[in-house]
């Protein structure tokens, strides 16, 4: 007869959830950082144009990429559904002025902010060649002139967010740009659209430009929506880009 034994037959041991554990931590932790980058990115390109005062459009290695200039905002002009709100036109017009089609820009990410915002534009700080630092940029520049406003996305601050306020608080205290009377810091109301006639621009043999319904003159330079003073319909290619959202119809406000 077979002698009983009294020891307990040994369990298989439990593995331990900790290994799996820190590498599923380790894994959300990369996720995470990955939404931001570890330092800036530098990108070379030329203006192809400029869709309102903080948005511009730029070639970048043959390829056209909408640019959202990080840290600021200026008053709306193109945003379907929004009127034209306070100062609007004058940063649209001053962004214009700084960037003109086919000049060599540099593109200059924030470390510390998203690369692309949700609509999927690159967030970035704009420098004209040569130039270099926080108060260098054309971001900076419309801060300075009280054409936009300081802008921190989710309590997040950027990098150059100190200069940018110091910026702000001149130009606020010297009543600049939408910080003077015509807006008093309120850009949400609407724009005051002036009805006067626009100065006649030089008109070359031709006439009207026949990409556009009604007359919109030919001219050799740029022309801004306050040049023509009515609506239009794009009929050919936008020469003058006074559609900003690309609908066909341009100088809405004048309407």
């Amino acid at each position: 007869m077979p002698l009983r034994s009294n020891a307990q037959p040994r369990r298989p041991a439990r593995r331990s959830g900790r290994p799996f554990r820190s590498g599923l931590l380790l894994v959300l932790a990369a996720t995470t950082l990955a939404a931001v980058p570890a330092s800036a990115a530098t990108l070379q390109g030329r203006v192809t144009r400029v869709v309102d005062g903080d948005t511009v459009k730029v070639e970048v290695r043959g390829v056209e990429t909408t640019v959202r200039l990080v840290g600021i905002d200026t008053p709306e002009t193109v945003r379907p559904g929004t009127p034209v709100e306070c100062f609007g036109p004058a940063a649209s017009a001053r962004t214009k002025h700084l960037l003109r089609p086919g000049q060599a820009v540099r593109l200059v990410t924030d470390p510390t902010q998203d690369v692309r915002d949700r609509y999927g534009r690159l967030l970035a700080y704009v420098y004209e060649a040569g130039r270099a630092g926080a108060r260098a940029s054309v971001n900076y520049a419309l801060v300075a002139g009280g054409y936009a406003k300081v802008d921190v996305y989710e309590g997040r601050p950027f990098v150059a967010a100190p200069a940018f306020f110091r910026a702000q608080h001149r130009a606020r205290v010297a009543r600049a740009g939408l910080w003077g009377p015509a807006c008093n810091g309120n850009t949400t109301k609407p724009a005051l659209i002036s009805r006067r006639a626009p100065k006649p621009a030089p008109r070359p043999a031709g006439g009207c430009n026949p990409n556009y319904r009604p007359c919109v003159p030919n001219s050799a330079s740029d022309l801004d929506c306050e040049d023509i003073g009515h609506q239009v319909t794009v009929v050919g290619t936008d020469v003058y880009h006074l559609d900003g959202d690309g609908d066909g119809k341009a100088c809405e406000s004048y309407g």
